[in-house]
């Protein structure tokens, strides 16, 4: 069974033990993941120069150079070697993780159908908000979606709006709701330690993300609990005005933020605290698409306090504390609870933790992965 994936997100050497695994749980399967040979990000320039590390005997990772790499809609693989690549390898599926407006998603589903007709299609999308549409998207766009969407044979999403709204673009093939990425729970372990009196926050360091109302709701009980402290690890464009924020509330000696580390130092910071927190609010152009650091600190036995902002209620399900998206007081009672219950604490980190075994880790991901694919090749 010949699968072809096509994405930017292995150019990450962490990312690729998703397909590792899979292989690995199902040598039927010949995989040959696609990635740019270059991606250019907002902060970080990525090359794809370490790939055959992580190749198996059926898992082969492929560098092709791309135009408008680093932008996940426009990009797309230059034809010649792209096409070659679908003739010779003849894939009985192609699965492309960029969403359904990809210009990538297009070129692969046009020109297989032109080399490589019986090519079934998946995509991968998070999209759980409606951006506003410009004139130019309609006039072009509009057309590489519908055509997408109509030679899909099936859907993964990262949440339940996302699902939503592919169903109000009245997409009737499979549709199933799997995060693009699971947790290494070999990596993410759980560590024996102390009390350190510390509640913790991972991500990007923006107003959305909720980090000013965590500051206002730990100002409520600190008084209550002068020997807890409070942790932020991560970096963004709202950090200057957090730094001054915490300082206005004269809790600088209470508050400490980490500068952003490598993904693998993540790990260090997660066991470091006794339970982390992500009070992230909806937008208009902005809803938090799954909430990763929640199984991360799952898999370490941390346990979490979630808002019920995008997909994070869905992620924690009842394995932490959900409270109201922006209610102060509400994540104010959250803290307070896990800061005086260690017994709560320990129980929720334990159903965190076999949650993550069941659902999110990479094992979990390959398995349910591999299911919806043999399920769309038999439909």
């Amino acid at each position: 069974m010949n699968i072809l994936v096509i994405s930017h997100t292995y150019i990450a050497s962490i990312n690729r033990d998703k397909w590792k695994v899979l292989a690995q749980l199902y040598p039927q399967i010949n995989l040959k993941v696609l990635v740019p040979t270059v991606w250019q990000d907002v902060l970080f320039k990525l090359e794809a120069d370490d790939l055959d590390k992580d190749n198996l005997k059926n898992c082969e990772f492929l560098p092709l150079d791309t135009f408008k790499g680093g932008n996940e809609v426009l990009y797309g693989y230059y034809p010649i070697k792209f096409i070659k690549l679908l003739k010779s390898f003849k894939p009985y599926l192609i699965h492309v993780e960029q969403g359904d407006n990809a210009f990538s998603y297009f070129q692969s589903i046009l020109f297989s159908k032109l080399f490589c007709k019986k090519t079934k299609f998946t995509f991968f999308t998070w999209i759980n908000w409606k951006p506003k549409k410009s004139w130019k998207y309609k006039f072009f766009w509009q057309f590489v979606e519908s055509f997408n969407l109509r030679n899909s044979n099936g859907a993964f999403v990262g949440n339940e709006d996302a699902k939503n709204i592919l169903k109000e673009k009245y997409f009737k093939k499979p549709i199933l709701v799997l995060p693009q990425l699971g947790v290494d729970t070999n990596f993410f372990v759980p560590k024996s330690k102390e009390q350190n009196k510390t509640i913790g926050f991972v991500g990007r360091l923006v107003r959305e993300k909720g980090i000013f109302d965590l500051v206002d709701a730990f100002s409520q009980i600190i008084f209550d609990h002068p020997e807890w402290k409070l942790k932020f690890l991560g970096g963004g464009n709202h950090a200057e005005d957090f730094k001054k924020y915490i300082a206005q509330k004269n809790l600088e000696n209470k508050i400490t933020i980490c500068n952003s580390v490598d993904h693998f130092q993540v790990k260090d910071f997660i066991q470091s605290v006794d339970f982390l927190v992500l009070p992230s609010f909806d937008t208009n152009l902005w809803r938090e698409q799954f909430g990763h650091v929640i199984i991360e600190a799952m898999s370490c036995k941390v346990s979490v306090i979630g808002s019920d902002a995008g997909e994070i209620p869905n992620v924690i399900a009842d394995a932490g504390l959900i409270f109201e998206q922006r209610d102060i007081k509400g994540l104010a009672g959250c803290l307070k609870i896990l800061i005086e219950d260690k017994n709560l604490r320990e129980k929720l980190a334990e159903k965190g933790y076999e949650r993550v075994k069941k659902f999110y880790s990479h094992e979990a991901i390959a398995k349910r992965t591999y299911e919806f694919w043999c399920e769309v090749l038999k439909s």
